[in-house]
């Protein structure tokens, strides 16, 4: 499970970053939705991407955690270990996807597109890897924030698989479809690059299948055994 549920995705995550970052693709959508908008940002602040996804969607994922808090109560209540467990699992996945996801903003150096002179800003572009040039100012907006919010939730996948199986796919796919409309929504305001929000999933996958290998899945073999 090792290699099909973590290897092989970080493998394709890597190569995909990889040609992301050669090849300037960033910089390729960016401009392309750029030019879409009339050459200024005027998604930034539209109801739909400022007000619908990104507010309200903070709001619903608030409410996602306090109902799984809710769940965990209730499973702690009745003596169901096995869902309580799971609720455990999945309330740190999402702990440590969005706080490893908000450290590492502050460490690297990124800056979001409607800040750079390319896109009607102030600052140089300075890709990813490639150290900022003596006084410029460091940004703060790689990994993606909000989506890390939404991609966490792909841990629902080894949730289910552990409370209800059948149910696996379709946890993994909310976490996918929400991490997408977070993250096309910043993209679409000028918030970040298409790889930030690569970056906070492959983060988000590891985090949950790393978490699920060294708890839930490890007291499964040890069950088996």
């Amino acid at each position: 499970m090792a290699t099909t549920h973590l290897l092989y995705p970080l493998l394709a995550f890597l190569v995909v970053a990889g040609l992301v970052e050669h090849f300037h693709w960033d910089l390729a959508l960016a401009d392309f939705l750029y030019r879409l908008e009339g050459d200024h940002w005027a998604l930034k602040r539209h109801v739909l991407t400022s007000t619908v996804v990104h507010e309200y969607g903070r709001h619903l994922v608030q409410l996602l955690v306090f109902a799984l808090v809710g769940l965990l109560i209730r499973d702690w209540r009745t003596g169901r270990e096995r869902q309580r467990a799971a609720d455990l699992y999945l309330l740190a996945c999402f702990a440590v996807t969005t706080l490893t996801v908000s450290l590492l903003r502050h460490l690297t150096h990124v800056t979001c597109p409607w800040d750079l002179s390319r896109y009607g800003g102030e600052l140089a572009y300075v890709p990813i890897f490639s150290p900022l040039p003596p006084g410029t100012e460091a940004g703060v907006c790689f990994p993606a924030g909000h989506a890390s919010s939404a991609y966490a939730w792909v841990a629902l996948y080894y949730y289910f698989r552990v409370v209800s199986p059948r149910y696996r796919w379709y946890g993994l796919a909310f976490g996918l479809a929400l991490g997408l409309v977070f993250d096309i929504g910043q993209q679409l305001r000028g918030a970040h690059f298409f790889s930030h929000g690569l970056w906070t999933l492959g983060i988000a996958w590891c985090v949950a299948t790393g978490g699920y290998l060294l708890t839930l899945g490890k007291q499964k073999m040890e069950r088996a055994g």
